[in-house]
């Protein structure tokens, strides 16, 4: 049973990773396509922009709209839609409809993203559940990790619009591994509309979707000018700062990992206390050793632990207000994170013209007013259940 259910994790993360490589495949390589379609890199920017915010506007909607659709036909058919819209966009390269596509891209990768948390969540043992979640979070990571330098190689050595039938073709063999590999599931109850406006009236819940707003708009603040802060700042050069951009992606990983083993075998609230405090600690760190690159290399590759070890037991903290609508809760929080990640860059753009060298301590600022509301909410609900022990009783096909 054990052997069962990685299985089906992993392809739960191949499908988290196929579906985030779309949003992630692109920065990378923001000035060859500003060449390619004949626009500023302002103006291609605007491709990144309005996906993530499709992606957070769209997905809590399409998750109510799709409740009662069996899981496994929901992420392949999501899935084959992605493909399709790369298909397109790789037929007719023109920013209007690359713009447009990216809104479908964007809306699919929402409902991949989200069905698969809620299949990891009702699928795993009750014991391995927050791992199985970290898994399938680690599968958009891993899309950061691999995709940003993989979709500048594939630019430069043939064409910035080859990317797009090579996501098409890996879309229609995972939504194939889905269709092979998944078992059927009962989907859950469809949540009436009183409910939904319920849940954005509890304050537990807004609270709870604070802390993520926090938490990841104050990584965002830095990881957004991150490449220029390494040059600018910790001093490293073009092949240096590639390496520690690897690096960091990798830590990211190990990071979520570790939060997820620790969700197991802790709970959550200690887990995202212990996380939480040393990312503001890494980050406040960082000016200091920003005078001498091997350590602020050293930190920086810390932070990519800390910052990352939050994010699974953040999304199960999220869906245990209530589990009988975690997967609305689930889609909330992933337009949460995008919203965040829009802000936080917001932010560190003002930030940025004023001084480079304060980023870290912004950054540092969201993540601790983060931690202090995690704590002042969870003494408030002391009598509430651990989430793990609250998803537990989630239904199980």
């Amino acid at each position: 049973m054990r052997h069962h259910s990685a299985l089906i994790t992993a392809v739960l993360f191949c499908a988290t990773f196929t579906a985030g490589v779309a949003e992630y495949i692109l920065p990378g390589q923001l000035d060859l396509v500003a060449q390619g379609l004949g626009i500023s890199e302002a103006t291609t920017g605007r491709l990144v922009t309005v996906f993530s915010l499709a992606y957070g506007l769209t997905t809590p909607v399409l998750v109510v709209m799709t409740a009662r659709v069996e899981r496994r036909l929901l992420i392949s058919v999501a899935l084959l839609v992605f493909a399709a819209a790369n298909i397109v966009s790789w037929l007719s390269p023109t920013f209007l409809s690359i713009m447009a596509l990216r809104v479908v891209m964007a809306a699919s990768t929402g409902l991949v993203v989200v069905a698969a948390l809620s299949l990891a969540v009702r699928l795993a043992p009750p014991e391995r559940r927050a791992r199985a979640v970290a898994t399938v979070v680690m599968g958009v990571t891993a899309s950061l990790v691999l995709g940003v330098p993989a979709g500048r190689t594939i630019a430069e050595h043939w064409d910035w619009t080859t990317t797009f039938p090579l996501n098409a073709a890996l879309a229609v063999f995972v939504a194939g591994l889905v269709r092979a590999t998944l078992p059927r599931t009962v989907p859950h109850a469809p949540v009436p509309l009183r409910r939904q406006l319920g849940l954005l009236a509890d304050s537990r819940i807004i609270l709870g979707l604070t802390v993520t707003f926090l938490w990841l708009g104050g990584y965002a603040v830095l990881n957004t000018y991150f490449t220029p802060y390494l040059v600018r700042v910790v001093g490293l050069d073009g092949g240096a700062v590639s390496l520690v951009l690897l690096l960091f992606g990798l830590t990211s990983i190990v990071g979520i990992r570790i939060g997820g083993f620790l969700t197991d075998c802790v709970g959550a609230h200690r887990t995202l206390t212990v996380t939480k405090a040393f990312h503001v600690l890494v980050l406040i760190a960082l000016p200091v050793l920003g005078v001498a690159t091997g350590s602020a290399v050293g930190a920086v590759l810390l932070w990519g632990i800390a910052a990352w070890g939050s994010t699974s037991t953040q999304q199960i903290r999220v869906a245990s207000l209530a589990p009988d609508a975690s997967d609305v809760l689930m889609s909330l929080n992933q337009s949460v994170m995008q919203i965040a990640i829009a802000a936080g860059a917001g932010g560190g753009g003002l930030v940025v013209a004023q001084n480079l060298k304060l980023l870290p301590l912004i950054a540092a600022a969201g993540v601790a007013a983060s931690l202090v509301l995690l704590l002042l909410t969870q003494r408030r609900n002391r009598t509430a259940p651990d989430p793990c022990a609250a998803l537990t009783e989630c239904p199980q096909p």
